[in-house]
């Protein structure tokens, strides 16, 4: 079933008893998981969450299966980039057909491939989500900014949505920050307060930083050949190390990691089991002294003088990756 036949489908306020939702886009499978929620009107008390590991086929089942004596729903939610056993899976769509009070989300972020086996299970509730096109996605974006009161005009969307590598649920999540700035956001907010999260040049910088390599060379791609300002290079190393404490924080906490439960949003898993090794290699003091260091080279490019900036930026990160 296509993106926009479902979309017809809740228009007639018919739901299904069992959906399956996987492709390319994290922030669409979460938006259609929503909305199926609001037009069933469930409470907190007749949702079960599963994510990632936390997926028990014995508990699901049990779940599915109770009956409702006073017209509650049991809604299961799984959010997984693993497929389920074929026999689990029908199994649990089958309960959702035969018990009129059961429902069942899968949110598949896993490859698409492996998905194709399990859309037998579902009939035809089930949704394949391609990437939006640029104007799709401005529109998606511009939904969200009104649902939650923020006024920002359609360009500086666009240039927000260029900036994280057409990445929505980046673009989402920065949308909520932008709001503390109490006003309508114009393309030159975006300029002045978003680093690029997706921009894969300085992703590249960042790793060969915190891996002590040689980084003059891309340094100076990024300054002169990108045009990307000194400030904005340490903002976007502040944003990184804060994620890595996140993680480091997060896998003392609870002895494993979790980048939905860390950061708000969901990282491909070769990603986040990155970051979380990265994180736990580096001591609680020394991201004190990272950021530390950071937040002085912020201070001091701001209140710039006479200073070189780029040399001065250069010799702190040198300095930088000597702390590690």
């Amino acid at each position: 079933m296509y993106k926009r036949e479902f979309e017809n489908l809740l228009k007639t306020k018919k739901v299904p008893k069992a959906t399956l939702f996987y492709g390319a886009c994290t922030y669409q499978n979460n938006l259609l998981t929503r909305a199926l929620l609001e037009l069933l009107k469930a409470s907190g008390e007749e949702k079960l969450m599963m994510y990632y590991d936390e997926y028990h086929f014995g508990s699901a089942k049990n779940f599915l299966s109770q009956a409702s004596l006073f017209g509650d729903r049991n809604i299961l939610i799984l959010k997984t980039d693993k497929p389920l056993p074929a026999k689990e899976l029908s199994t649990l769509v089958e309960l959702c057909t035969k018990n009129d009070s059961s429902y069942f989300i899968y949110q598949y972020f896993g490859e698409d491939k492996k998905a194709t086996p399990m859309t037998k299970a579902f009939d035809k509730f089930f949704v394949r989500l391609f990437k939006a096109d640029y104007n799709e996605a401005v529109s998606l974006l511009a939904q969200h900014a009104n649902a939650i009161g923020l006024a920002i005009d359609r360009y500086a969307l666009g240039e927000l949505y260029v900036l994280h590598a057409e990445d929505l649920a980046l673009c989402v999540n920065e949308c909520e920050k932008l709001l503390v700035l109490g006003k309508e956001i114009q393309t030159a907010d975006i300029h002045t307060h978003v680093y690029g999260l997706g921009a894969v040049s300085m992703d590249r910088f960042m790793g060969k930083l915190l891996e002590k390599k040689d980084i003059k060379e891309e340094f100076l791609r990024l300054v002169e050949g990108d045009g990307i300002e000194e400030i904005r290079i340490v903002n976007a190393l502040q944003t990184h190390i804060s994620q890595l404490f996140l993680f480091h924080a997060y896998i003392k906490l609870h002895g494993t990691f979790d980048a939905k439960a860390i950061l708000g949003y969901p990282l491909p898993p070769q990603l986040a089991a990155e970051r979380s090794k990265l994180s736990i290699k580096i001591d609680l003091a020394t991201y004190q002294r990272l950021l530390t260091l950071l937040t002085d080279a912020e201070y001091r490019l701001k209140k710039a003088g006479n200073i070189e900036k780029s040399s001065y930026l250069l010799s702190t990160l040198i300095k930088f990756q000597s702390f590690l």
